[in-house]
């Protein structure tokens, strides 16, 4: 199974890689969009928004990441009627296999009850919105590859080397520069043979 993720299209500086509001009978809705690695990450995410909006009735939430090549999806309406908050949320993410995100909707209630559908899509459409503002990214698997070079044998395959970089098929962990040139690199799995190749 192929996944993605989502990736800051919105502001460089900025921790959320998308913010969505919307107003809905007189209730206000915020979203964000953060990205991640693990639960900790998002559950540090999670706290930051619920400390930054105490007033708020409601802190929805959906996060999703790999590990050891399986998704872990963990959700919570916080409240709000069962299947209101995040269902909807869910079923756009696993249809587009995302992952690797952590998607926040804030509810400030304004005292009107909405009923549970169009509730839904009130949280499913402030996600949206937070979503359209991002560029949806394929994850790939890298694998790991260490070598020594001579430094004449580096200074010919640099320029290649951060093109790779530039293009995101290369990252590069660690380069010492000692006797000779020591390279800490991970390479894209489909193209682990093609760069080698080239490289060499």
């Amino acid at each position: 199974m192929q996944y993605y993720t989502l990736v800051n299209n919105y502001k460089a500086d900025s921790k959320e890689i998308g913010v969505g509001e919307l107003y809905e009978k007189k209730s206000k809705f915020f979203s964000y969009i953060y990205p991640i690695a693990n639960s900790d990450d998002a559950k540090k995410y999670i706290h930051d928004i619920k400390e930054q909006n105490k007033e708020a009735r409601h802190c929805v939430y959906i996060y999703s990441y790999l590990e050891d090549g399986k998704i872990n999806i963990k959700f919570s309406d916080d409240g709000e009627p069962q299947g209101t908050g995040t269902k909807a949320i869910y079923e756009l993410i696993t249809k587009e296999t995302l992952t690797n995100i952590c998607i926040i909707i804030v509810r400030y209630f304004g005292g009107i009850l909405l009923g549970a559908g169009p509730l839904s899509r009130a949280y499913l459409n402030c996600a949206r919105l937070s979503i359209k503002q991002c560029k949806k990214e394929q994850i790939y698997k890298y694998i790991h590859y260490h070598t020594l070079l001579e430094y004449t044998d580096f200074s010919k395959i640099k320029d290649k080397l951060d093109e790779y970089v530039m293009n995101n098929q290369v990252i590069v962990k660690n380069i010492l520069y000692q006797d000779k040139v020591e390279i800490d690199i991970h390479i894209r799995e489909d193209l682990y043979k093609k760069i080698i190749e080239q490289l060499k």
